[in-house]
């Protein structure tokens, strides 16, 4: 006797169930993407408000250290800029080195 398929198995004990329209689940992503965006945006947060602000609130005892942390906080935020830019370099290579293989084994056909 054969046994039974796992995923017919599951179909029968569960409620899990094939979804073969994701659109309702993508949009909604989507806006709340762009609800984030607009509540960052809408914030004006700018580097030069922020050092504005701390000069006119900060005694000149602590403006060394807090220039330090915000130097540090300027750095590490470059770094994942750089490292962003880096690995989306890398995968588009990648996906064009996949295009030229992929189109010589097409020519060979």
């Amino acid at each position: 006797m054969a046994l039974p398929r796992l995923t017919g198995a599951l179909r029968s004990f569960s409620n899990v169930t094939k979804q073969d329209n994701y659109n309702e689940e993508v949009a909604d992503l989507k806006v709340k993407r762009s609800k984030l965006h607009e509540q960052i945006v809408d914030l004006d947060v700018m580097w030069k408000k922020i050092v504005k602000f701390l000069n006119e609130n900060l005694d000149k005892s602590e403006m060394q250290s807090v220039y330090e942390d915000l130097n540090d906080i300027l750095q590490a935020a470059k770094q994942i800029e750089v490292c962003s830019f880096q690995k989306r370099k890398l995968e588009e290579e990648e996906n064009e080195k996949k295009r030229k293989v992929f189109n010589r084994f097409k020519g060979q056909r």
